[in-house]
């Protein structure tokens, strides 16, 4: 985590507007690398001590449930109703909300969950036709274009590579981002096996839901399938030369991320040096 962060997120809480307290993070970590930390379960590959102590002074994103791990060295959290469940944060962290039903912000509200501004999601209700992986209309990641957030599909797409670049990063390091497994044997599922770095289960220890906010029954488990996470991985290489042309370099850390090889690959050593 680094010191500007908690001084701009008191200035933040000065504004009423999720808009206005966005515009605040407008290239200001434009001199840093983003680090992504995200849930697939190569995450669960690292040394979580060496990995906090390297952390300890980067810009640092971090994907729902990665939180419990490592919060105490993170700058903000990206969170949707995906999966949720809720967080006890230091006055420091900015918490950033993808919102995708009426009823979301209104519960946000009315439970005092922390969120110091959350960006609505378009585009989700027609099928992934609608996504950024399938239009591959990258363009529409960066957040001058639209405060709206384009469905990824992913929080990658939705809300970190968007947030990382309207910070002004022009490197971003991606650790624990697998996407998923694509297995000829799941084609046509609905719904595909998709690991994360923790377990999942009905004993509510590290899901939350509420049928209400999210349709999602308790205990239950969201997923992708096969044609989506297809779907993402096929458009990698479309996000590579988006992000080149704009001068920014992506970096993925993991041992199974099938995304286009040209992306490179780098060993977390390699970061430590």
């Amino acid at each position: 985590m680094l010191n500007r962060t908690g001084t701009i997120r008191q200035n933040m809480l000065y504004l009423d507007e999720s808009y206005d307290r966005l515009k605040l993070l407008r290239d200001a970590y434009e001199d840093e690398t983003a680090y992504v930390i995200a849930t697939g379960p190569s995450l669960g590959n690292h040394d979580i001590d060496k990995l906090k102590e390297f952390l300890s002074d980067k810009f640092v994103l971090v994907v729902k449930q990665s939180y419990d791990v490592y919060g105490d060295v993170i700058d903000i959290h990206l969170m949707n109703f995906c999966n949720y469940k809720g967080y006890v944060y230091d006055n420091k962290t900015i918490v950033s909300w993808i919102v995708y039903m009426q009823a979301q912000p209104h519960y946000i509200l009315e439970n005092n969950i922390e969120c110091d501004f959350m960006m609505p999601l378009t585009r989700n209700h027609a099928g992934y036709e609608n996504t950024i992986a399938h239009q591959r209309d990258f363009e529409s990641l960066l957040i001058d274009k639209s405060f709206e957030r384009p469905w990824g599909s992913g929080m990658m797409y939705d809300s970190a590579l968007p947030l990382a670049l309207y910070c002004g990063c022009k490197k971003i390091v991606t650790i624990g981002w697998d996407i998923g497994v694509l297995n000829d044997t799941d084609k046509g599922k609905s719904h595909v096996k998709y690991d994360h770095f923790y377990s999942e289960g009905a004993d509510g220890e590290k899901t939350k839901y509420d049928e209400n906010v999210m349709r999602t029954p308790v205990g239950g488990s969201s997923g992708m399938s096969f044609d989506e996470t297809k779907m993402v991985v096929d458009s990698t290489e479309d996000l590579h030369y988006f992000l080149e042309s704009i001068g920014v370099e992506l970096n993925i850390v993991s041992d199974r991320n099938p995304a286009y090889k040209g992306i490179k690959r780098i060993e977390l050593e390699e970061c430590y040096e």
